[in-house]
Parts: structure tokens; sequence; C-alpha cells
């Protein structure tokens, strides 16, 4: 039973590693455009803004519904829904959090 949970616990491990190590793609394809972190923007990022701290202000349920649908916890926002599978939302939303 313990080795199954070491085993379980070492894959969930390695799962959350790759979806780190994803992030940074997902976010220069689908978020950098409109949006800066540490200084470096997209081209329409006066309209996104910046991310840096993000992850301090927000948790990861509520970054997850606004990534989903942003005018569902801001009415005010610019930003549309964002096509993303399940392992980029994953990826994005441990992304996000780091950013503190």
């Amino acid at each position: 039973m313990r080795n199954a949970l070491v085993v379980a616990s070492i894959a969930l491990l390695s799962a959350a590693t790759a979806w780190a190590a994803d992030a940074p793609e997902i976010y220069n394809k689908k978020c950098k455009s409109c949006h800066s972190v540490a200084g470096v923007a997209g081209p329409m990022a006066k309209m996104g803004g910046p991310l840096d701290g993000v992850g301090g202000k927000r948790d990861e349920a509520w970054l997850k519904a606004y990534l989903a649908d942003p005018k569902s916890k801001m009415p005010e926002a610019k930003m549309p829904k964002v096509a993303l599978s399940e392992d980029e939302l994953k990826a994005v939303l441990a992304y996000l959090s780091s950013l503190k």
C-alpha cells in the first residue's frame, strides 16, 4: 500500500513538473500578446496588463473560472475566453499561481 502511494505521488509530481515545463510555451503562444511578466511584454500588453503578482492576488479556483469565462468574474473584462486543453489549463494555472 505504501509503495503504491509513493508511486502515485511521484506520478503526480512528474505530471505537475511537465505542466510547469510547458507553461512558458503556452503563455508565449496564448497569453503574451496581451500581457507582460517581469517587464517582458507582448505587442498589446497595455490592453491586458502585467501578470506579475497575480498568484498572490488570486487563488487557483478564481483563476480557473476567470480563464474559462473572464466576464463571469469581472464583467468589465476585455479578455476573451481562451481555448485551452485541460493540460494547457493546468500548466497555465500552475504558472500564474507561481507569479507572486
